[in-house]
């Protein structure tokens, strides 16, 4: 029999390197040509200066300084709000500041920096340098198994975190001061307020939390009290729908974007959570991306993708 703790390592490396690619047991075929899609216009502005391996998130820091979460290789990269590498942080461990297949990443208003350390079971937490602060343990409660962080979101209004539990399919929930576990929502299941494999999360200013549900291809939209208020999309490959979604952001004129890696496109849903169209170029066409995961839009209007099996993050800037 395979040891637990080889099976858990083989189950991360499946789950940045294949469930993130887009790689699916189902073939399908996107319904709509770029003619007949609305578009949210943008501008490419220019791709992240670095040899990406399997960059899987993104975020950005209140100064503009852009961190790129690289699963594979360990390590978190940060560069200039031009694009311009400057440093990186992390290798392989288990140590303070090291990783071990990292996944999501996030920032807050002060700068510091949230990374969901899967393959060891926490969350780090880094000032704007990328110097180590502090840590969330997480731990297995009765009958689960011990929790691989995959994404972390912050609600600066409540002072909380929202760690999404791949493996328990739940949100955990914690306190951003005493980082003590405050709450936990949902369970494996289809209807409101469950999951399957809960992914990549966002907030929006009021502090509601957009959960990428992969398995039941849609983004769960939950409130304070972890009741979930909405569903943005939902299964198919036609405009509104989702085969394989994986991030999601939110922009100032709480616009909803969805990544799905498997259609190579990103869809944006309005405020009222209905399809408003897909990000294009600057001519009205539909982007196609390869295998889009990670992805953010900042304060002005940029949006930033990461294409995992491109190796590459893009930035864009939003028009309409």
């Amino acid at each position: 029999m395979m040891p637990m703790k080889m099976i858990s390592a083989l189950k991360i490396v499946l789950l940045t390197v294949l469930c993130l690619s887009g790689i699916s047991w189902v073939s399908g075929q996107y319904c709509y040509s770029a003619e007949s899609v609305p578009t949210i216009e943008t501008e490419h502005l220019f791709d992240l200066d670095a040899d990406f391996l399997y960059p899987c998130d993104v975020t950005v820091n209140p100064d503009g300084r852009i961190y790129v979460v690289d699963g594979i290789s360990n390590s978190v990269m940060i560069f200039d709000k031009n694009g311009k590498y400057r440093t990186s942080f992390g290798s392989k461990g288990s140590e303070n500041g090291r990783f071990l297949n990292p996944l999501g990443i996030t920032s807050d208003v002060s700068g510091q920096i949230y990374v969901a350390d899967a393959g060891n079971h926490r969350v780090q937490i880094f000032d704007a340098d990328g110097r180590f602060l502090r840590q969330v343990r997480l731990t297995a409660g009765d009958k689960e198994r011990i929790p691989d962080p995959a994404d972390v979101a912050v609600d600066e209004t409540r002072d909380l975190l929202y760690v999404t539990d791949n493996d328990n399919h739940k949100i955990r929930v914690y306190s951003k001061k005493t980082l003590q576990l405050m709450d936990q929502w949902g369970k494996r299941g289809e209807n409101p307020g469950e999951f399957q494999f809960p992914f990549l999360a966002a907030t929006d200013k009021e502090g509601n939390l957009y959960v990428v549900d992969v398995l039941n291809t849609r983004v769960q939209v939950l409130n304070s009290d972890g009741r979930a208020m909405a569903f943005v999309g939902k299964w198919g490959v036609d405009r509104g729908q989702m085969y394989r979604p994986k991030g999601v952001a939110i922009d100032a004129k709480d616009r909803i974007y969805v990544s799905d890696s498997y259609l190579g496109v990103i869809q944006v849903f309005n405020r009222n959570k209905k399809f408003q169209g897909v990000v294009g170029d600057i001519s009205g066409f539909m982007a196609k991306f390869k295998s889009p995961t990670g992805i953010y839009v900042d304060g002005n209007m940029r949006l930033y993708v990461v294409e995992m099996l491109a190796h590459k993050v893009s930035v864009y800037k939003i028009i309409q």
